[in-house]
């Protein structure tokens, strides 16, 4: 906890940061070595972190207009952009087909704007496959009954019916396979399945795709969890047999994996007091930063609290929401007005999560080995009047 900065505010750990890109680029490098890492830019969009990852190798990975353009603003090249989403303007596909980006089609209004414009390919393009959610195992993966939202479905003959489209438009031009899912293991056999169901549809098209999109949700820095090495090395298992490795690029889109466990978020406590149920400590944080799906009950913290143990505390948020309680902690220290919680591999979902409600985003600093930076200051009251246009 650094004294001298006003909480609450993110912290981020730049030598985390670095160990997890690192961490993949290795694993691909021995691998997979010919493949592209694409950073999830929504699920910490941070003008810093996508400088930062653009400065080492990494591509950005974005599903709407607005992240495009924030990725262009943070330097990057549209040909260092992969262009996923069902939300893509017609302004805006134009654009990453110009400026030859990797583009995934995943709603046929792109394939519309593709057959009326036939826009020049200078990038890669592909197509997102709908993955059965009968290859996992139900506790793998949610939506067993409803089925995934995204891309083409396989079965019924759509995703054909995008190939040829494609195919229409740009002869026999090799097209990439895009297969991100949701998992709530995130284990190693999710992404074997996940190769596995594109083997399978490679040996009945008989496509032999340019590239192979996995999509992202790895662990990442957790230790103890799945490493790089062994996600690669099962999604290689599957897919060596039906693709040359050498000419079938892999893309990775890990957002989770590369910033989550390198960001904290440091808060004081500012009330604490008894009722007839527990003790309510009341902080300058609040879950809105740190749980944007409000449904962790534990997170990994510290705190410098030193009175005698207490039996039972409700760590609480500072909105006026009752419920915005981060935690409940039992038969540990008590804590005091003053008091310092700092929470752990929080950088998902949080620090560009939400808006101004109540109070503005906190600030954001960097730590280094050249110190501690301020990478986001928190917006004034004054600023965010000025927004209003009537």
């Amino acid at each position: 906890m650094n004294e001298s900065l006003k909480t609450p505010y993110f912290f981020i750990q730049e030598n985390l940061l670095a160990q997890n890109i690192q961490g993949f680029q290795e694993a691909l490098n021995s691998i997979w070595p010919n493949s592209v890492i694409a950073y999830s830019v929504k699920t910490n969009s941070l003008p810093w972190i996508l400088k930062w990852m653009n400065e080492h190798g990494v591509y950005a990975e974005v599903v709407s207009d607005e992240e495009f353009q924030l990725a262009l603003l943070s330097g990057y090249s549209a040909d260092r952009i992969v262009f996923n989403g069902p939300i893509k303007s017609n302004q805006y596909l134009k654009k990453a087909f110009d400026g030859g980006a990797v583009v995934n089609i995943d709603s046929k209004h792109e394939l519309d704007f593709i057959a009326k414009e036939k826009p020049a390919l200078n990038g890669e393009i592909g197509v997102r496959i709908n993955v059965n959610p009968s290859i996992f195992e139900s506790a793998d993966v949610g939506y067993q009954e409803d089925g995934f939202r995204f891309g083409f479905c396989e079965e019924n003959g759509e995703l054909a019916h995008a190939i040829e489209a494609l195919t229409r438009v740009y002869g026999q031009k090799p097209i990439g396979f895009h297969l991100h899912v949701n998992s709530i293991t995130r284990s190693v056999g999710v992404y074997r399945s996940i190769a596995a169901y594109a083997a399978a549809i490679i040996r009945k098209s008989r496509i032999r795709p340019s590239y192979i999109d996995i999509g992202g949700g790895f662990f990442g820095g957790v230790p103890g969890k799945a490493t790089p090495e062994e996600y690669i090395d099962a999604i290689r298992g599957e897919l060596e047999d039906v693709i040359d490795i050498s000419r079938t690029k892999l893309i990775i889109e890990p957002g989770s994996a590369a910033i989550g466990s390198a960001i904290e978020l440091h808060t004081s406590v500012l009330d604490v007091k008894d009722t007839m149920h527990g003790r309510i400590v009341t902080t300058d944080g609040s879950r809105i930063h740190i749980d944007p799906l409000w449904i962790k009950k534990r997170y990994m913290y510290t705190t410098d609290a030193d009175e005698k143990i207490h039996p039972r505390q409700v760590i609480c948020g500072y909105t006026c929401m009752d419920h915005d309680r981060m935690m409940i902690i039992e038969n540990e220290p008590a804590l005091s007005v003053g008091d310092h919680v700092v929470y752990y591999r929080v950088g998902n979902y949080t620090v560009t999560f939400g808006g101004p409600f109540i109070r503005p985003f906190p600030p954001v600093y960097v730590n280094n080995a050249s110190g501690i930076h301020l990478v986001r200051r928190q917006m004034t009251m004054e600023e965010y009047y000025k927004m209003e246009t009537l």
